[in-house]
């Protein structure tokens, strides 16, 4: 995780150009959170109670996940916190949305949340896909040289990439998705699958988690093959963090063990199913 710059110890220059913005600021709190921002605040201005977040310029990495988040946000503010400023001044990129008073979603077996995030990822699928700059889902895995997943996950939907619990805000009335930095452009149930694997991560036996998650409008589009390529390549690539445990980072571990679950579990299924074609016939 980033150190973490506080409101006061940025540029005048950064500051006073959100304030012509926002108007005053009257008290700023630092966020711990937040692996990609060197600003993560909670901030009281004439405008309202904002999240602000921001990097510096030579940071060029983290600069073009927050451009992009700063791109997708009037495309999916039925979805997202609405932007409502963002500044590039004195080395620095500031971007502040409206502050959501909220809890991170529960994936746990049994949760009321669930219903509700496959409601808010039914609305993501029938989103239109905008026409702004996006990375592409098939060059996500280009690196891995597998033409055949390459061709499976490509399309023109629009998908998040990350909708961990961290990443999902519950309130009374609504569902937030956040953390717009890595938006894709490709086939429509990259998401249903991937929050399929968080399910698991949390708790849920691989069955129940499929179970669940076919729910999803997307899950239906699922073709042959599609969700046992998906899950080998998830459980591969782990693979390759080898088998030490993460110190400090439970959620990383988690994931590796589901993700060896579910694999285990696609792979007996499809043996049961080879094996009872070979017996009927």
């Amino acid at each position: 995780m980033m150190n973490k710059t506080h409101w006061n110890d940025l540029p005048q220059g950064v500051r006073e150009a959100a304030r012509e913005h926002v108007g005053n600021v009257t008290a700023a709190q630092t966020i711990s959170a937040g692996w990609n921002s060197a600003v993560t605040l909670a901030a009281d201005t004439e405008a309202g109670r904002l999240f602000i977040k921001g990097i510096r310029l030579d940071s060029t990495g983290q600069v073009a996940m927050l451009r992009r988040e700063i791109a997708i946000n009037p495309h999916v503010a039925h979805l997202s916190p609405e932007l409502r400023f963002h500044v590039e001044t004195d080395s620095w990129l500031i971007a502040g949305f409206d502050f959501i008073e909220g809890r991170r979603a529960d994936y746990s077996p049994c949760s009321p949340d669930i219903p509700r995030v496959l409601e808010a990822i039914d609305v993501l699928t029938a989103t239109p896909c905008p026409d702004i700059t996006l990375k592409y889902a098939d060059q996500l895995y280009s690196s891995q040289g597998d033409i055949d997943l390459m061709r499976r996950v490509s399309g023109d939907n629009l998908v998040h990439t990350d909708l961990t619990p961290a990443n999902v805000l519950m309130t009374p009335n609504r569902v937030y998705l956040l953390d717009w930095a890595r938006p894709t452009r490709g086939t429509s149930w990259l998401d249903a699958v991937s929050i399929t694997h968080f399910l698991i991560t949390c708790g849920h036996s691989p069955k129940d988690a499929e179970a669940i998650s076919s729910q999803m409008r997307a899950w239906k589009n699922l073709g042959p093959g599609d969700l046992d390529a998906m899950v080998h390549n998830g459980s591969a690539t782990r693979s390759t963090w080898g088998l030490k445990h993460f110190d400090g980072d439970p959620w990383t571990n988690s994931s590796l063990e589901a993700a060896r679950r579910w694999w285990d579990y696609r792979r007996a299924h499809q043996e049961q199913i080879n094996h009872s074609a070979k017996t009927r016939s």
